[in-house]
């Protein structure tokens, strides 16, 4: 059911949709306690409720505030990481020219790399959650390019050494953000979330407002406050699906910058 909703409902009609919701359903529950109990026993009760709904509006808040804290702080460094790999794919690009003609291929295959990253892979995780299996031998073959080498000097092995450490890092990074692409909030925490709002905004109905619009104000700012906070969470849970996915950006515009050089060879074998 997330997965469909980030995919197949643009994020200000979720977003709205969302607070819209939350808003129906607070005013109905409220309309219908106020239709099923008098006012007089609503107002009776009003020290008891005021002391409850403080102790669970403040246990709501701290989980849903730490579960907006820990998607924002996954989709912000899913985004770094995708970055990294970006500066890391032209550092060694850019290292690969110490071997003169050897390094050509080392160059080629990592334009190949990036742009299946970016035209193959990227979708692959924004629909799928997973990696490209192309993509994964496109990157075995700039291993494959490296290994191949033959050194003619001290200078050409300090580069050599440095390129497999950043061909290590790139997969490492690659990974990271393959797994970035597949992190969620489990099925049981969406369920506390839920549970807590009904729990949360229910418990306002049973403060005796004589003024009922000025009751069901109160209620429709609360609920639509939390139904602002889950959209937050729920846009965010899955970093490359949705609007608000994070965008192979950095990688096309590192794509662009190797492919401005002139002595790039072609971008395909």
């Amino acid at each position: 059911m997330e997965k469909f909703l980030i995919d197949k409902v643009p994020g200000p009609a979720l977003a709205v949709g969302f607070v819209a919701i939350a808003i129906g359903l607070g005013l109905l529950g409220l309309f219908v306690v106020r239709r099923s109990v008098a006012l007089a026993t609503l107002e009776q009760h009003n020290d008891v409720a005021g002391f409850i709904l403080a102790v669970v509006g403040v246990l709501y808040a701290v989980i849903l505030g730490f579960v907006v804290v820990i998607v924002w702080e996954q989709f912000d460094t899913a985004q770094s990481n995708a970055h990294q790999e970006a500066i890391t794919l032209e550092t060694l690009y850019n290292n690969s020219a110490a071997f003169g003609q050897q390094g050509r291929s080392v160059q080629r295959d990592l334009v190949a790399y990036g742009t299946s990253v970016v035209e193959q892979e990227w979708p692959a995780m924004r629909d799928h959650q997973r990696g490209d299996p192309e993509t994964d031998d496109r990157l075995d073959q700039v291993w494959a390019d490296l290994q191949s080498i033959h050194t003619t000097g001290p200078d050409q092995n300090a580069f050599l050494s440095s390129s497999i450490t950043a061909v290590d890092q790139l997969e490492q990074e690659r990974d990271a953000r393959i797994d970035d692409s597949n992190r969620q909030l489990p099925f049981s925490l969406w369920a506390v979330l839920l549970i807590g709002a009904v729990i949360t905004v229910g418990f306002t109905y049973f403060f005796g407002v004589s003024h009922l619009a000025a009751h069901a104000l109160m209620v429709a700012a609360l609920s639509a406050m939390i139904g602002t906070a889950l959209f937050l969470a729920l846009s965010l849970d899955l970093p490359y699906s949705g609007d608000l996915g994070i965008k192979p950006t950095p990688i096309e515009h590192t794509l662009l910058d190797l492919r401005a050089i002139p002595t790039l060879p072609p971008p395909s074998r």
